[in-house]
């Protein structure tokens, strides 16, 4: 599969009109533009040359010259002779809101279906660049677990870090392998009433690769959880890391609170 038929369907590749009011080269570009604009080809991307959006689309080299000279006058894309065209346009993260309780109910399911093992368990300081994130003194030890989540059938996908705060009692490994953990946090006194998730892409270290069957530089999607209780403070810093073939992070959001608050956007 060529990068074109990556970014674009087949309907998409025969949907410029020759005959329409819209200049050829205009629909490229907006077509172009809408992809950059989405996020679907990020920042620093090289985008195909001139003579591959030609043959793809059908339309001749002048035609998608003119396309990717607006993608440059507006700031999207930048050319450098020898190196192609390459997405300078960053989109901007933005933020999902949804309620906590079925977050909580997804966790619990997935504790009941798979198999977590603690690797290491114990209580130390937090390194240094987590002692401000998590409000406590630079001396003051907090629980600091790592463990590993396997499928029924034994195969790794999720690798967790975690440091803990307040925790006085019934947190050990056995605890941690069959227990939900934010039930145990409830015990020690935190109810968590916010949580804030942080995805991004990562490469695999030595110790998260052997671990997850993967070799060490290979991707793996990173999520940071922050977990706060009802006074508004942080009680867990969750650091994960998943097996992109084995993991899937999959959203459903509904339309029905967004119904007559106004036209579409």
């Amino acid at each position: 599969m060529n990068g074109l038929q990556r970014l674009f369907t087949p309907m998409e590749l025969d949907s410029l009109q020759g005959d329409g009011p819209i200049p050829l080269y205009h629909q490229l570009y907006q077509l172009l533009k809408q992809r950059i604009l989405a996020g679907e080809v990020g920042y620093g991307a090289k985008l195909p040359t001139e003579a591959e959006l030609a043959e793809g689309f059908g339309v001749s080299r002048v035609t998608a010259k003119r396309a990717m000279d607006l993608l440059v006058a507006n700031e999207l894309i930048q050319r450098k002779r020898g190196r192609g065209s390459h997405v300078v346009f960053r989109a901007p993260a933005s933020d999902v809101e949804a309620p906590l309780v079925g977050m909580l109910e997804r966790l619990a399911h997935m504790s009941r279906s798979t198999v977590v093992r603690v690797l290491h368990i114990d209580r130390r300081p937090p390194p240094a660049n987590l002692v401000e994130e998590l409000g406590i003194a630079a001396d003051e030890s907090v629980h600091y677990v790592v463990r590993v989540r396997y499928r029924e059938d034994q195969t790794p996908f999720a690798y967790y870090e975690s440091w803990t705060r307040g925790i006085e009692q019934g947190y050990d490994a056995a605890a941690i392998e069959r227990r939900l953990r934010f039930d145990i946090m409830a015990e020690n006194g935190h109810r968590i009433a916010r949580i804030e998730q942080h995805l991004s892409a990562a490469a695999a270290s030595a110790p998260v690769a052997e671990q997850l069957r993967l070799m060490p530089g290979d991707p793996v999607l990173t999520l940071v959880r922050y977990s706060f209780d009802t006074q508004g403070d942080l009680v867990d810093l969750l650091h994960c890391q998943y097996h992109t073939v084995h993991f899937h992070y999959r959203m459903n959001l509904s339309m029905e609170d967004y119904a007559g608050q106004g036209p579409d956007p």
